[in-house]
């Protein structure tokens, strides 16, 4: 009787570390590119959206605030639930048409890595798994004004 409750204790406490592995927050490294020079954005402000939904994105349930590093890096922890992303960079305009209502899935991230559209040039970067490349470039005078 005795060993079989030792073994339901092990049990129990297993089940319970891996229960608590699997609801840990998730970690994206986010870089930051200048779209046209296809080089990365040091000492930069990041400023990411996050939600369940693209509603809950475009209400800014959760915001998260980052700085890059000298490699335009900038690490991410998400809770579980946050599904979708968005990624702004101060002082810079996104690459991609309509980006307040575009949304990138965590989960896409995590599995394959995920590159913005850079609509500003051809600058590339290959796809890391738990990596999202964000393209910007620089606000123009008046962009800036409006921001």
């Amino acid at each position: 009787m005795i060993a079989f409750r030792n073994r339901l204790c092990l049990l129990v406490g297993l089940v319970g570390i891996g229960v608590a592995a699997m609801a840990q927050d998730k970690q994206i490294i986010v870089r930051a590119m200048d779209a046209r020079s296809g080089k990365p954005l040091a000492n930069q402000h990041l400023l990411v959206f996050g939600g369940e939904s693209a509603e809950a994105v475009k209400q800014h349930k959760k915001q998260y605030e980052l700085m890059t590093d000298k490699d335009g890096l900038a690490t991410l922890m998400l809770t579980p639930e946050t599904q979708l992303l968005q990624v702004w960079v101060d002082w810079h305009v996104l690459c991609q048409s309509e980006p307040n209502s575009k949304s990138f899935s965590v989960a896409d991230i995590m599995a394959s890595g995920l590159n913005t559209p850079n609509t500003c040039s051809s600058a590339s970067q290959k796809a890391v798994p738990g990596h999202l490349v964000v393209f910007v470039r620089p606000a123009h005078f008046w962009e800036k004004m409006r921001q």
